[in-house]
């Protein structure tokens, strides 16, 4: 998340200014620190939040230690479960980080609303649409997602999963989110990463109707 990181957080304090209740779900931990990093401007906030970060038990880039102790330093509560056959209910004011694939996650063990999201795991295109399609059947009107990687520069670079390779540009554009066409979607921007510093492009999505609510103002660009 190299250079985007003010960008990150200011949509977090956006988002708790929005809503008095927060759940905020990370598809893809890696090392935490954006996990982490939201949920000290939810926690500071005063909201009453929640985090949920979804990582496979061996993740392509997951480290469990430097998972902790990023919320060690930024003085967040942080657990770790695997769903055991029932809806889950991850614990308010701290980080819940579960081990199952996303998809089956969010279809099986997943009920509540939520207001923001990002999707980071596998970045090949079919892994991205069904995390969003997983994802927006439960986005609050309001509420947004992210999607990092979303550079047209990476289309094509590896992925240990997809054979087809990184394509989140190419999923956010069937889903219809880049021109708009999805319904009760709207293209908020694109913000731009360090590259010198290894890091990649986020695109930002907002829920602005569902089932004839729509929302109230629009969230500006943070």
């Amino acid at each position: 998340m190299a250079g985007i990181e003010d960008r990150i957080s200011s949509y977090a304090e956006k988002i708790t200014q929005r809503f008095d209740e927060i759940t905020y779900v990370e598809i893809g931990v890696g090392e935490g620190a954006t996990l982490s990093a939201i949920s000290l401007s939810l926690k500071v906030s005063g909201k009453k939040w929640r985090s949920v970060g979804i990582e496979l038990p061996n993740g392509y880039s997951f480290n469990r230690e430097k998972t902790v102790n990023f919320a060690i330093d930024r003085g967040v509560g942080i657990n770790f479960a695997t769903p055991n056959g029932s809806i889950v209910h991850p614990a308010w004011d701290a980080i819940t980080v579960y081990f199952k694939d996303s998809q089956s996650f969010l279809t099986e063990f997943w009920q509540d609303g939520i207001q923001f999201a990002l999707i980071d795991g596998c970045h090949g295109k079919p892994c991205v649409i069904l995390d969003f399609l997983a994802i927006e059947a439960f986005m609050t009107v309001g509420g947004i997602v992210m999607f990092h990687d979303f550079d047209e520069e990476q289309r094509g670079h590896f992925q240990p999963h997809c054979p087809t390779g990184l394509d989140v540009m190419g999923a956010c554009s069937d889903l219809g989110l880049l021109s708009n066409k999805r319904k009760g979607w709207r293209f908020i921007e694109k913000f731009n990463a360090d590259r010198v510093r290894g890091g990649w492009d986020m695109g930002v999505f907002q829920k602005i109707e569902v089932a004839g609510e729509t929302i109230n103002g629009e969230l500006d660009n943070a």
